[in-house]
């Protein structure tokens, strides 16, 4: 496996066993994660950082990949695959040899294609072999068709758990922006998003002819530090992705105290119902398909935001550090653990 570097956060053998021992706190030993630094590695980051920070000490996080010795993960009581891909055989050895430890898997374990199951080989070995004691996802709305597809002779409970993110940023910089540009557009394309060309299109279009002012930014195709600045510069940021579970840069956008427009599928958490579009229709044959005068919806929301028309109890930032700030994330993991491991 590939070498990663060790967590801050230490134990020695014999205090990793003392707090076993304590049924107020959980020794979790990650089993897998996902690559690179988009959106589901960014997401895990925040995931680990959390519970190990977790300021009531309720919570030892440690990499798989991090254990000098195999034996180590006898001192662990969860075993929590994070990310699919990870080699059956690791499973199978862990669960072999470790059966009375607790599984856990999510959220970034399944599906690519919710509405149809398996999307690959790997998923069909998935849901019919693996046994587990927890699946979370990150929203209630896709972890309901995960259940449609596991076997439930393997699977003793499934839940949610919401994704959280924090930054190290000077507050006055947040608090001072300099807008440049009305809204910021994220395209970004899913692989089942038939219309998206013809929805991208025609709001583009609005916004131009409108003189309507903005930036955009393509998933994928960007530098961080540019959606930051993008962020800081523009009154709001519109979610053009047909879904997003919702994707990290949803709380970015918050966290920069930028309001976002979106659908409530790519946008689940989002802080005002007020900013949703209902722009899409649910489909027998795929998840979702956006309705044709999306567009339009878009920018009607758009422009009643930037008139006024939205009205805002809180601030976008003052939510998200409220509901996805490290503390909460933490104490929602516990609250998840008692259940349904004490």
């Amino acid at each position: 496996m590939k070498q990663l570097k060790k967590l801050d956060r230490r134990h020695d053998t014999k205090e990793l066993a003392s707090m076993i021992k304590n049924s107020k706190s959980f020794n979790i030993l990650m089993c897998s994660r996902p690559g690179g630094d988009r959106g589901p590695g960014l997401t895990y980051g925040h995931h680990v950082k959390a519970l190990n920070q977790d300021k009531n000490g309720r919570f030892y996080v440690n990499e798989l990949w991090s254990l000098q010795d195999k034996n180590d993960i006898n001192n662990y009581d969860v075993l929590w695959f994070y990310a699919k891909g990870f080699d059956p055989r690791l499973y199978s050895f862990l669960k072999d040899n470790y059966p009375y430890k607790k599984f856990m898997f999510g959220p970034n374990v399944l599906l690519d294609k919710p509405d149809v199951g398996a999307a690959d080989k790997w998923d069909e070995w998935f849901l019919s072999n693996v046994e587990f004691d927890l699946y979370i996802d990150q929203v209630e709305f896709y972890n309901n068709h995960v259940k449609k597809f596991i076997r439930k002779d393997l699977v003793h409970k499934a839940d949610y758990l919401d994704k959280c993110v924090t930054f190290d940023i000077d507050p006055s910089i947040i608090e001072n922006k300099d807008i440049k540009y009305d809204c910021l557009v994220y395209s970004k394309k899913r692989r089942y998003d038939d219309n998206y060309e013809h929805f991208h299109d025609g709001l583009v279009g609005l916004l131009k002819e409108n003189n309507i002012s903005f930036v955009e930014l393509t998933y994928g195709n960007y530098k961080r530090q540019e959606y930051f600045d993008a962020l800081l510069q523009s009154k709001c940021c519109i979610n053009m992705s047909l879904d997003e579970c919702p994707g990290i840069a949803t709380y970015e956008s918050m966290f920069m105290n930028t309001p976002i427009i979106g659908s409530p599928h790519n946008t689940p958490s989002i802080f005002n119902q007020d900013f949703w579009v209902h722009d899409t229709d649910y489909m027998t044959s795929k998840y979702l398909k956006r309705k044709e005068d999306a567009h339009n919806k878009y920018y009607e929301k758009i422009v009643s935001f930037l008139n006024g028309g939205i009205e805002m109890p809180v601030s976008p930032r003052e939510y998200i550090l409220k509901h996805a700030g490290y503390e909460r994330y933490a104490n929602d993991a516990y609250k998840l653990m008692l259940e349904y491991f004490n």
